[in-house]
């Protein structure tokens, strides 16, 4: 289940030529060091960054703020459970067995 975080973070990112976006590798958070394996889904908006990304068990939610340069923490789902839209396909109905 994603809880609301809210909280100003630190960031280590690599820029890549081919990309117009930095590439989070990790960051840190309350004393401790996050890295994260693989880039992750980055949404672009007018004013920020949303960056969904993971380090195995856990999920987070981080955003960059174009005018202010600060990176935020807005919320991580640590339940190590799938959200029901990755990779679930929707429930079928069958019809009854004496249809």
């Amino acid at each position: 289940m994603w809880r609301p975080v809210e909280e100003e973070i630190d960031a280590l990112v690599r820029f890549n030529r081919r990309l117009t976006y930095p590439v989070l590798e990790s960051i840190r958070w309350h004393h401790r060091r996050i890295d994260f394996g693989s880039v992750g889904q980055v949404e672009r908006q007018r004013h920020k960054l949303t960056y969904w990304v993971n380090d195995g068990g856990t999920r987070y939610a981080i955003r960059y703020e174009f005018p202010r340069q600060r990176w935020i923490l807005e919320g991580l789902n640590d339940s190590g459970m799938m959200d029901p839209a990755d990779d679930v396909p929707p429930p079928r109905c069958f019809p009854p067995p004496n249809w």
